[in-house]
């Protein structure tokens, strides 16, 4: 992708952020509530165990979903049943983070580029997410959608605005919006303290005078060997993630030392631990984690994690804050973002 240097005038900044999470985000009850433990799911539930057993490969149990028989009667466990039960739907919540951004815009002042970044799917499989938020907001381009990158997708989404801005300099704000809606038959437990949330959250790109924050430097990293199947993302292997950091630091030829805020995006402290002792980055300097809290909000987790820095803080000029995201495949990306008063 696009490699940022420190100097080009005009550069684009993240200049706002938004988030939404439902009322009761982590309501839970038996997708048959009411009914026969024992009795087969619907064939809505069936559709949903294939498609999630297909895209989230790092639970063994869920590969057999959808290989065998039919595709209207799988085997499900009890446990597998009890899930999130997100309300509003994916969409519903994409566009309420989106519009603490862009609140019903004339179309003179509506964002040129959606992408969208999500791992989990809408309930009604005939409606695009993206091509809502394009309708509604009225932008003026094709969105389109990244997915099946988990925590990684929204960096990544970052990394392409940056390089459609780059080589079209008509295009002068992107919106990223990232959102997860977990349909019920899927079990959110991902660790014994780790469970998967709804949510969005949006960020806007511009090229503006305004204050923002300017991508100093961005790397995306896969390990070469994918991990087993019933990996989860803290156990994500930290050597791509740390070879993601030290290319950062690299590319904007910085020091560990030089950064002032450290956004990991998990809250394992342990996984934290190590890959700042590796990475040489200054443990005092890790921002907003709580080992008590495990909800990962998976493609929507880093531009929430992001967004709340940005509005606890007051950065002073030249500023920086280094964020990480990993992936269940073992993928890890890393960002170097540098603050810019108007």
């Amino acid at each position: 992708m696009f490699r940022r240097t420190d100097s080009s005038s005009g550069e684009p900044r993240i200049v706002a952020t938004g988030q939404y999470t439902p009322p009761v985000p982590c309501t839970k009850r038996r997708a048959d509530a009411g009914a026969d433990p024992s009795a087969k799911p619907s064939a809505v539930d069936a559709i949903m165990h294939a498609l999630y057993a297909d895209t989230l490969r790092w639970r063994t149990e869920c590969m057999s979903y959808g290989k065998t028989g039919p595709i209207s009667a799988p085997t499900v466990r009890k446990d597998d049943l009890i899930g999130l039960v997100p309300t509003p739907s994916l969409s519903d919540m994409a566009l309420q983070a989106a519009r603490t951004i862009c609140p019903s815009p004339p179309r003179s002042h509506a964002p040129d580029q959606i992408i969208v970044c999500t791992t989990s799917f809408e309930h009604d499989l005939a409606l695009s997410c993206a091509g809502r938020l394009h309708s509604e907001l009225r932008s003026a381009r094709p969105p389109f959608a990244i997915g099946q990158l988990q925590d990684v997708s929204f960096l990544t989404a970052v990394d392409i605005a940056l390089a459609m801005m780059h080589s079209d300099a008509a295009l002068t704000t992107v919106l990223i919006v990232a959102a997860e809606g977990w349909h019920r038959c899927f079990s959110e437990q991902l660790a014994p303290r780790t469970a998967l949330a709804d949510g969005a959250a949006a960020t806007l790109i511009a090229r503006s005078p305004i204050s923002g924050w300017r991508v100093r430097a961005l790397s995306i990293c896969t390990a070469a060997t994918q991990l087993a199947h019933n990996d989860v993302p803290i156990s994500t292997s930290t050597v791509t993630l740390v070879e993601a950091i030290n290319k950062s630091l690299s590319r904007a030829a910085l020091r560990a030392a030089q950064i002032d805020w450290i956004v990991p995006s998990t809250n394992d402290g342990e996984m934290v631990s190590a890959v700042c002792a590796r990475c040489k980055l200054m443990p005092e300097r890790i921002w907003g984690t709580d080992d008590t809290q495990r909800s990962h909000l998976c493609a929507a987790q880093t531009p929430a994690r992001l967004g709340q820095l940005m509005r606890a803080i007051s950065p002073r000029e030249g500023q920086r804050a280094l964020v990480w995201s990993t992936g269940y495949q073992g993928q890890a990306a890393c960002a170097i973002l540098e603050y810019r008063s108007a």
